[in-house]
């Protein structure tokens, strides 16, 4: 766990978020997190979806029955069923990046924990906080949770592009 704090700290410096914040970064990764809601939303619709109609059609709701039908090439109905399971697996790698990378940050030791919190409550939380509401619940100023906010999605986007995602392509490329 040292080489990979260590590591994450020379990603940080070349970043610049100790002191000010890479805007491509944070801009990215700001997006990532806007978007996490709406990918998590996807995922579990178009699961949904498949297995309705996959037990609509083949009478059985397991996605298995998929793989064999678009091997013979056989319905259409079922490269489109495919398609949609491809696209809900691609969601859940997006969103396996992002919890992976939440983890990271919470351990992470110059204000992890505090970073993770903030940025649980904004973009994670299923229920939707008044910006008031925010505040007191994290016991911060507006300025202060800003502020910290910034660097909580900057040291996000770092970790996330510098160490999780280059993690799951060597992965991919190993299976």
């Amino acid at each position: 766990m040292g080489k990979t704090k260590n590591g994450i700290e020379r990603l940080m410096n070349s970043f610049k978020v100790y002191d000010e914040i890479d805007e491509k970064v944070y801009h990215d990764a700001h997006l990532l997190l806007n978007i996490y809601s709406d990918v998590l939303w996807g995922i579990k619709n178009s699961y949904t979806n498949i297995v309705c109609e996959c037990k609509e059609i083949y009478g059985n709701s397991s996605v298995a029955v998929l793989d064999v039908m678009t091997e013979f090439g056989s319905d259409l109905k079922a490269k489109l069923l495919h398609e949609q399971l491809e696209d809900a697996e691609a969601s859940k790698v997006i969103i396996d990046i992002i919890n992976s990378a939440l983890l990271r940050l919470k351990t992470y030791p110059k204000k992890g924990e505090a970073y993770h919190k903030i940025l649980n409550a904004t973009y994670f939380s299923d229920k939707k906080y008044e910006e008031q509401d925010l505040l007191d619940m994290l016991e911060l100023s507006r300025s202060t949770y800003f502020r910290q906010r910034k660097k909580a999605i900057s040291l996000f986007g770092v970790i996330s592009w510098g160490y999780v995602l280059p993690e799951f392509i060597s992965n991919m490329r190993l299976d």
